[in-house]
């Protein structure tokens, strides 16, 4: 009887601990319904995706990028949406003025 009374135990405090971890916080990955593929001129014609970009795409993620395309994800309305565009227009569509393109570097020869 002692044993029974023991792994009833054991099994109430194992489900205890095993909710407790599931309730941390951890979510999974949101999904999404859909995903949209566009370009940011065509992004300009909704009035409400423009406001979600601003909202979530920075002047430092422009800025700050790497290499051409320049793609940005957003998510609105519960669909996400991959908007490219080049790096002059990201910039007047967050109207950044002053900056000037990055500099591709050369390669120099030294003939002696």
């Amino acid at each position: 009887m002692k044993t029974l009374k023991l792994a009833l135990v054991a099994t109430f405090v194992a489900f205890a601990i095993v909710s407790f971890a599931n309730a941390d916080g951890f979510k999974s990955k949101p999904k999404f319904n859909k995903m949209v593929v566009l370009t940011i001129e065509k992004a300009l014609d909704s009035p409400g995706l423009v406001v979600a970009i601003y909202n979530q795409v920075t002047p430092d993620d422009v800025l700050h990028y790497g290499l051409p395309p320049y793609i940005f994800e957003v998510q609105y309305n519960g669909a996400l949406y991959v908007v490219s565009g080049t790096r002059q227009q990201w910039l007047s569509f967050l109207r950044i003025k002053g900056v000037s393109p990055p500099i591709r570097k050369e390669a120099k020869v030294i003939i002696d």
